[in-house]
């Protein structure tokens, strides 16, 4: 592996409901260069910043397969998903209001599987295939949704 560049990180502008962008669908991502990592970085700023738990592509203007998400209390430990794809599912569900840095001041009661399995590749390509539970398969359905330009509001 090369030496890492580091970028002089960004807040970039969530775009807010009803901007009909959000409700457009995501396109993959074919190879992760430069450009993806640069969004990566200030899409993980821009979540910090606005205290949100997870980010998707198209939140800020870019209609990719990409989110970033960190529900660590001390918020260092982010995960960055290419392309996921939702390969398995509980059949237990749980419905629960949800907010989005999209749509400030409104909540949405969604139901969400409290177990999935999602395919995907970090920042460095690398492909994983991983179960996630509770927060984070909510968090993970939530960002999902947004690749498919639905709102929890809708």
């Amino acid at each position: 592996m090369g030496k890492e560049k580091t970028w002089r990180k960004m807040i970039l502008k969530i775009i807010k409901h009803p901007d009909t962008f959000l409700r457009q669908g995501s396109h993959a991502i074919k190879e992760v260069g430069d450009n993806e990592r640069k969004l990566i970085a200030d899409m993980l700023e821009t979540m910090y910043d606005a205290n949100g738990i997870g980010l998707a592509a198209i939140q800020v203007g870019y209609n990719r397969r990409m989110c970033v998400l960190d529900t660590s209390p001390s918020k260092n430990n982010p995960i960055v998903m290419i392309n996921p794809i939702l390969k398995d599912k509980s059949v237990e569900t749980l419905e629960m209001e949800e907010g989005c840095l999209s749509t400030p001041g409104k909540v949405g009661i969604v139901k969400r599987h409290l177990r999935i399995k999602v395919n995907y590749k970090c920042e460095h390509e690398k492909e994983y295939e991983k179960t996630f539970y509770d927060l984070y398969a909510q968090v993970i359905q939530h960002e999902l949704d947004h690749m498919e330009g639905k709102l929890c509001i809708n």
